[in-house]
């Protein structure tokens, strides 16, 4: 029985294949004292931060300039009025958008309303 157990206890190397990893002197892990990022990472960085700087400060000028406005209610407009566009989150694909909304037409009348739109058909 003992022998069993012995059997099932026996050490496995850490790195088969590579003997010279087991050794007590040598780290498996990098030194990170000499760590560079990747120029692409800085530049991510660098890009996030600037457009959370960028935010902060329209933050603080529409506050600024609601607080110009003679009452609370032109102070909303005011906000809503430039932050539109600007502090909304993402606009949606138009894919997303159409499996939302379906549509009326069929892609025959899709096709003729878009052709209209654009100013290609000529009326006589």
């Amino acid at each position: 029985m003992s022998q069993k157990i012995e059997a099932s206890l026996r050490k496995v190397p850490l790195y088969p294949g590579f003997p010279e990893l087991a050794r007590s002197d040598v780290s498996i892990y990098p030194s990170y004292t000499k760590l560079g990022l990747a120029y692409r990472v800085v530049c991510r960085h660098r890009y996030h931060w600037a457009s959370v700087t960028q935010r902060k400060q329209f933050m603080k000028e529409l506050h600024s300039f609601e607080k110009l406005q003679p009452n609370a209610l032109d102070g909303v407009r005011v906000h809503r009025e430039f932050s539109q566009g600007i502090l909304s989150h993402k606009i949606p694909s138009r894919r997303y958008i159409q499996k939302l909304t379906p549509d009326p037409l069929t892609s025959k009348q899709r096709i003729k309303v878009e052709e209209i739109i654009s100013g290609r058909v000529v009326f006589t």
